[in-house]
């Protein structure tokens, strides 16, 4: 008779700690990569007061790392700490890791995921002559500069190192 009246109890307090967080990913019209092997979320998310959270205790190194990004966080915001963690992966160490890192957004034609490969992608704080510079508002959504960085890259890389510039 007791676990009739403790059931309920137990069964509310189990589905209240089951409350879904679920992340808007970018979306884009094309793939470029559909597949990887061996690969480490590392997700980014909006929190309550606006800012941003970065889960990146699922890094293994020599895989390659994918961005699961909040699609409406501002990217300009979010490039220092990309940037911190693409350093962290290729700094020197014991061993060398050749895996890429990629954002991952959702192909809305074939509805699937995809991954955009960003290794050639260069943050900069100033624009520089003589190279291609992509040029973006810095209050640009992710989801937006995904879209944007997708029309411009072909197949599975960018071409030859391209820097992106937030103003």
């Amino acid at each position: 008779m007791k676990i009739i009246k403790i059931l309920p109890i137990l069964s509310t307090l189990f589905l209240a700690s089951c409350a879904k967080n679920e992340m808007k990913i970018s979306r884009a019209d094309k793939s470029i990569v559909t597949e990887l092997i061996e690969q480490s979320p590392i997700y980014i998310t909006k929190t309550n007061e606006g800012n941003f959270d970065i889960n990146e205790n699922n890094r293994i190194g020599n895989t390659d790392w994918v961005f699961s990004i909040e699609s409406s966080l501002p990217i300009s915001k979010l490039v220092p700490d990309v940037q911190r963690l693409i350093n962290k992966k290729y700094a020197e160490g014991m061993h060398p890791d050749s895996k890429k890192v990629y954002f991952l957004y959702m192909d809305s034609i074939k509805n699937q995921i995809a991954y955009l490969p960003i290794n050639q992608l260069e943050f900069v704080s100033e624009k520089s002559e003589g190279q291609k510079v992509l040029s973006f508002d810095k209050n640009i959504s992710t989801e937006k500069f995904i879209q944007e960085m997708v029309n411009v890259t072909t197949n599975d890389s960018l071409q030859p190192k391209i820097q992106v510039y937030f103003y």
